[in-house]
């Protein structure tokens, strides 16, 4: 799977789960998920979940850090990572 539909697929996830509501913000690569409160402590573990059954990402406790899910393009290599 490659970076681009990695994003696509994730961004689209976040956009359905925790935008349905907010039709008026803008998710950009490099949006602050968690400073702008696009997702907050729980979403992350939601998050987490679907990276699990999406791409078999397994994520690692000592992985749970706000600075693996800042924005799209940092999950989006951290995913890359993973899998690779």
């Amino acid at each position: 799977m490659n970076q681009l539909s990695i994003k696509e697929t994730v961004k689209n996830y976040i956009q359905q789960e925790f935008l349905y509501d907010k039709p008026e913000l803008e998710l950009n690569d490099d949006s602050l998920l968690i400073e702008e409160e696009i997702i907050d402590s729980l979403g992350i573990f939601v998050l987490i979940s679907f990276l699990d059954e999406q791409f078999q990402v397994k994520v690692e406790p000592q992985e749970v850090i706000a600075e693996n899910f800042a924005t799209l393009d940092v999950i989006t290599s951290f995913v890359e990572n993973k899998l690779a």
